[in-house]
């Protein structure tokens, strides 16, 4: 038996020691609107998550590229 066996499982406490940002948006309540992403699906197994990210990034044109 540990300590958090008799808690309440629907109790969501942040922990004291957990950034005040980060407990905010753990409470969060996700958009509705907001499915899945189908491109998330569409990754090899084996791609390099640093690489995946930096993909993720749109890079916007600037006026001497567009010419």
């Amino acid at each position: 038996m540990s300590e958090t066996d008799d808690r309440d499982p629907g109790i969501d406490e942040p922990s004291v020691e957990a950034p005040e940002a980060d407990a905010a948006e753990q409470r969060a309540v996700l958009d509705e609107e907001e499915g899945p992403r189908e491109w998330f699906a569409q990754i090899p197994d084996l791609a390099n998550e640093a690489d995946v990210v930096d993909q993720l990034y749109e890079v916007p044109l600037d006026e001497d590229d567009y010419r």
